[in-house]
Parts: structure tokens; sequence; C-alpha cells
């Protein structure tokens, strides 16, 4: 994130904290799009991805005051965010009757026709969904960030905290497992990298 984005993302945390509620707002709106990508990562579930949005809203109402630096409010709101689609993917899997893993229905964009060759779309995206569906979450969450909102390796490691490396290196085997697995090739070859 250049330094100037940056600077202007800590003013209006400040200003946040002091209760300026269109700050709030502008915070909220500028990292929507990756708090989707990073819910559905975790949750799976496209059905549930505008609930617990909103309640990572509640929250963030109610904690901006425990924001500490607000030069790091994206690692702290991945945190937050994290927590509270945890505490629904819990929620849903303790609920009696719960269909877990069930697709929720997406329209393919063009990443995905250019797996097709040959394929039917509909098809492929379904199989590809799966695949995303059934990646290990650390790498689900990368993947996720990076095609729900197409945000650099910077700042993906900014938001989960981690090294550009890490991001690179999940970004590459999610990629390679999606792959092998819309491929066709032995699903415990691919898990076991």
């Amino acid at each position: 994130m250049a330094t100037r984005e940056r600077q202007n993302e800590s003013d209006l945390v400040c200003a946040a904290r002091r209760g300026d509620k269109e700050a709030l707002r502008l915070l909220l709106m500028r990292n929507w799009s990756w708090l989707k990508g990073l819910v559905y990562g975790i949750t799976g579930d496209a059905d549930e991805v505008e609930d617990v949005l909103q309640d990572i809203c509640v929250r963030v109402i109610e904690k901006i005051d425990s924001v500490r630096q607000p030069e790091r409010f994206r690692p702290w709101l991945a945190v937050l965010a994290r927590r509270q689609a945890l505490r629904h993917r819990q929620k849903r899997a303790q609920r009696p009757g719960a269909l877990g893993g069930e697709l929720a229905e997406f329209e393919c964009d063009e990443k995905a026709a250019q797996f097709a060759d040959g394929l039917e779309r509909t098809e492929l995206c379904d199989r590809i969904l799966q695949a995303v569906r059934s990646l290990p979450e650390k790498y689900r969450e990368v993947f996720m960030l990076q095609y729900s909102s197409d945000l650099t390796y910077r700042q993906i490691a900014e938001i989960l905290d981690i090294p550009v490396t890490t991001v690179q290196i999940r970004l590459v085997r999610a990629r390679r497992m999606i792959y092998d697995q819309v491929v066709g090739k032995d699903e415990s070859m691919v898990w076991e990298r």
C-alpha cells in the first residue's frame, strides 16, 4: 500500500475512533472487496458471506477504539474478520441438518473460462469452485484475496500479517492444487504437498 494511502487510512481510523461515521463507512467500503474474499475463503459458503460481513461491520463499530496502531488497520480488520467467519463456520457445523460443503451458484469470470479447453463453461465452473472450496484454509484464504479483489502480494501479506514470500508460495500451491483437481490428478497426491 502506498505511503499516502496508508496515511489516509490511518487518518480515517483516527477519525472513526473519534466517532466520525463517514470515516468508518469509508474504511469499510475501501476494504469490502477483500473482506468478501477472506470471508468466503474461510466459510466456503456464498450464502453466509453477507451475514458474516454484517457481523464484521457491527464488530468494527464496537471495537474501532481498540485499534492501537491506526497504520495497521488492515491486519487488525483481517483478524476480526477471520474470527467472525470462523464463528459462523462453527455455528453452521453445529446446526442439525446443516448442508456443509454445498456449492452456491456463482457466475464464472474470464479467469475460469481460460481453463475451459473444450469443457462446458458451467461444468468447469463447478469443478473449479469445488477445487477452491476443498483447498486447505491457508491456501484458500490467499487465493480468494488475490482473485476476489486483485490485491498485490504485499497488500495480501499486510492483511494476513505474513511475509510476501509466504503469500507467493501459498498462491502458487493453491493454483497448482486447483489445476490438479480440475484436470483430474489423484487427489491424495495433490493434498500431500
